[in-house]
């Protein structure tokens, strides 16, 4: 009987005593101030869009006080949302240490392509979402070019480019697409001068396989230079036209007329 009081008694005695200094921790805390901030960027080996002073400097500018605030006082949600209202920012996380170190770490976002036009230039991210572009770092993404508008680049052109961007073979192939007024596509390749017409943004993978097999099978038995042209509109087949003569001297005549602008240095006046 006795024993059974004493363990009643001492459960009761350790629960208050923890009760207390919950209590205690809780006021000493509440009263502590921030002394300091770390940001860190998580993925900032893979892009340079957000830099730490760029953190600080949006929350300093909408008059968010970091350092010398008591913990209770700062709104962890305001600073977070605060940090996304930035461009290249994807999310944000931000929490604090009892020695009073407020901690934000931030997470880019992952543009998948740039569209430029000669009235405005922008990202695509990998959420489909527009992005503005940086004046601090470029990315080196996929080249979009012509007349699309953001419903087409986001509803159709974006599962295109993301299919392209998973795969290896197409990512080291293709540098740039060109949409034509109608919304259908060329394909301009890194290697040759040949153009890839793609058609609209319809059945693009199976467009895209034709041109996987027809660039592992068909060229390296004919020469990467053979065709001008391939088209991969037609639904079983990949129809590719050969250079005319015609053809050959304009496209070597360019040829001919950059070398000779590239290697022209300018003459020093004396």
């Amino acid at each position: 009987m006795w024993r059974k009081v004493l363990n009643i008694a001492s459960w009761v005695i350790l629960a208050t005593y923890l009760g207390v200094s919950l209590w205690f921790t809780e006021q000493r805390m509440s009263q502590l101030t921030f002394h300091g901030v770390i940001v860190n960027i998580a993925d900032s080996l893979e892009s340079h869009f957000i830099s730490p002073a760029e953190v600080t400097g949006i929350l300093a500018k909408q008059g968010i006080r970091t350092t010398g605030n008591k913990l209770d006082d700062l709104n962890r949600d305001q600073v977070k949302n605060t940090i996304k209202m930035l461009s290249g920012v994807k999310d944000a996380r931000v929490y604090s240490t009892p020695d009073g170190t407020l901690y934000i770490q931030v997470w880019q976002r992952t543009p998948v392509m740039r569209f430029i036009s000669p009235l405005t230039s922008f990202y695509i991210d990998s959420d489909g979402r527009e992005m503005a572009l940086s004046e601090n770092y470029s990315a080196r993404v996929l080249m979009v070019t012509g007349s699309g508008d953001k419903k087409f680049l986001k509803d159709s052109l974006f599962q295109v480019v993301k299919t392209i961007r998973d795969q290896a073979f197409f990512d080291a192939l293709i540098e740039e697409i060109t949409i034509n007024p109608d919304h259908t596509l060329e394909i301009i390749p890194r290697v040759g001068d040949q153009r890839i017409f793609f058609g609209d943004a319809g059945n693009y993978e199976w467009k895209l396989t034709k041109l996987k097999v027809f660039y592992e099978k068909g060229l390296p038995n004919v020469g990467w230079d053979r065709y001008s042209r391939i088209d991969l509109r037609y639904s079983n087949q990949v129809v590719a036209r050969k250079w005319s003569q015609e053809e050959r001297q304009i496209r070597d005549s360019v040829r001919a007329a950059m070398d000779t602008v590239a290697i022209q240095k300018p003459q020093k006046k004396g």
